[in-house]
């Protein structure tokens, strides 16, 4: 009898000291929402990687997903007004190799060559975004998240041995709006169709169902998301 109440004890023990990695379980497949959440983001160190995001145009990105490397920026412009490249410009988002944990030091800039090629996701990890104020002592777990992307291109043979085939998407969300980065997975809206538009708010609905289901979001992210998709003209 002592022997079973001792190890319930020790049970009851082992579980309470468990509790904060129970409770602080980080969610592998988040949301642009959640990125920008305070309480969500402190969960999170620098690097961890994910299984899935949503964007915020309601794009949902996974490991083995494809995408399009868009046209470089320069100076902030694309082409700057210029009608061609000159042959040192790189792009703004996009560096060389898998830059996981390394500093901005080290960071290779991709030539704007690589425009047009296909590339797989093979990982997809959150970074805090950097403090721009002026505290002393900023809580940077507190700060928002963006999304990383590695990717492989889809050379192979001799092609592949003298091109960069694998590079870091810095920030998903900056790279698409700045066209660096094109989407194949999900059509761009088209504004002047109306069924083209209806059919991609079914298919974006029809995907936050899934995250919905699975647990993902809760009803209230349910339902947020689900209005953003339906306010869209």
């Amino acid at each position: 009898m002592n022997l079973t109440f001792r190890n319930i004890i020790e049970s009851a023990l082992v579980f309470i000291m468990c509790l904060p990695f129970f409770s602080l379980a980080q969610t592998k497949d988040i949301t642009y929402d959640q990125t920008q959440n305070v309480r969500f983001v402190a969960q999170y160190k620098n690097n961890t990687e994910i299984d899935s995001y949503l964007t915020k145009d309601g794009m949902l990105l996974r490991i083995g997903d494809t995408l399009t490397i868009g046209k470089a920026i320069i100076f902030g412009n694309a082409i700057n007004h210029r009608k061609k490249y000159l042959y040192d410009d790189v792009f703004t988002h996009i560096v060389a190799g898998n830059v996981k944990g390394r500093s901005n030091q080290e960071l290779n800039f991709i030539p704007h060559d690589y425009s047009g090629d296909k590339v797989i996701i093979k990982s997809l990890f959150v970074s805090h975004e950097k403090y721009k104020g002026y505290k002393l002592f900023p809580k940077r777990k507190e700060l928002p998240l963006y999304v990383s992307i590695f990717v492989k291109s889809y050379k192979t043979g001799i092609t592949k041995v003298f091109s960069q085939s694998r590079k870091t998407i810095l920030d998903i969300e900056k790279a698409f709006i700045s066209g660096e980065v094109v989407n194949d997975k999900v059509p761009i809206p088209q504004r002047n169709l109306e069924n083209t538009n209806d059919d991609v708010k079914y298919d974006l609905l029809l995907k936050l169902g899934k995250l919905k289901d699975s647990g993902v979001l809760s009803d209230e992210e349910f339902q947020k998301e689900k209005k953003k998709i339906l306010d869209r003209k």
